[in-house]
């Protein structure tokens, strides 16, 4: 199977399900993994810009997408835009997306107790550039966003 990887168009956004898609932000924008047949597989959504980091929500239907360069992609583009530091804020209790963060190279930095719900704190990780082991020199195979 193969993966092409493009910018996130206002109607892929609306196909994230529901418990996955995060508020679209004034700044956001996307990066999605369609299969041969056009279908998403695996969505970035990248929201609250700042001069030297961005935070990501990553949304997963077929996790092969990163054997075929959707995590390259992401890094290449975010690092790419000159910033230093990807966020993630995810809540205690989903276990499966901090494993998910611990295998992609977030790093827990701090928890924000109650942030999520009262006895459900949200963890926030961190990637620093020099340590994405995603990160290559080549350019995006792509021009995705701005």
């Amino acid at each position: 199977m193969n993966y092409v990887f493009v910018p996130m168009q206002d109607d892929m956004y609306r196909e994230i399900p529901d418990e996955a898609r995060p508020r679209l932000c004034e700044d956001t924008q996307g990066i999605v993994a369609l299969n041969d047949k056009g279908e998403m597989q695996a969505a970035c959504v990248m929201d609250t810009w700042s001069h030297n980091a961005v935070q990501i929500h990553m949304w997963i239907k077929n996790a092969f997408v990163l054997r075929h360069g959707f995590a390259e992609e992401i890094a290449n583009f975010i690092y790419g835009s000159g910033r230093e530091l990807i966020i993630g804020v995810t809540p205690e209790d989903n276990k499966m997306a901090l494993k998910f963060n611990k295998h992609m190279g977030m790093v827990e930095k701090f928890r924000i107790p109650d942030g999520y719900d009262k006895g459900v704190d949200y963890v926030v990780t961190v990637m620093r550039k020099e340590d994405c082991r995603w990160l290559h020199d080549e350019a995006p195979k792509q021009a995705i966003g701005g």
